[in-house]
């Protein structure tokens, strides 16, 4: 602040400090605003649900955690599902190979 020596000079000061108090006043305003956005019921929700689903660096955040979890079960049920229907496919084809090769050798014997 410098020295006022004149009225003009307590006018100046008199301005800058009411320009000051306005922008003090519009920051007050819109962090108010910024706040009140932030602190919304949906928002905020939001907001910690993000907070969890945020990985660092060596960790594993909630959300992706329970998704590989489950994951990796479905993945492990499909499989062991898809195994037991191909292990059965495989052991119909080799039966029925293997009635089909029967019929065939006692046809063989037969004719001979």
């Amino acid at each position: 602040m410098r020295k006022i020596r004149n009225s003009r000079d307590i006018e100046r000061e008199k301005l800058r400090l009411r320009v000051q108090q306005l922008e003090q006043e519009k920051a007050l305003r819109e962090s108010w605003l910024e706040l009140k956005e932030d602190l919304r019921p949906g928002k905020l929700l939001r907001n910690k649900l993000a907070e969890y689903t945020r990985e660092k660096p060596g960790e594993e955040g909630l959300v992706s955690g329970l998704v590989n979890a489950g994951t990796a079960y479905l993945s492990k049920k499909l499989t062991g599902y898809a195994g037991a229907k191909i292990d059965s496919s495989l052991q119909a084809g080799i039966e029925k190979a293997g009635e089909k090769l029967k019929t065939i050798l006692t046809r063989k014997k037969k004719t001979t």
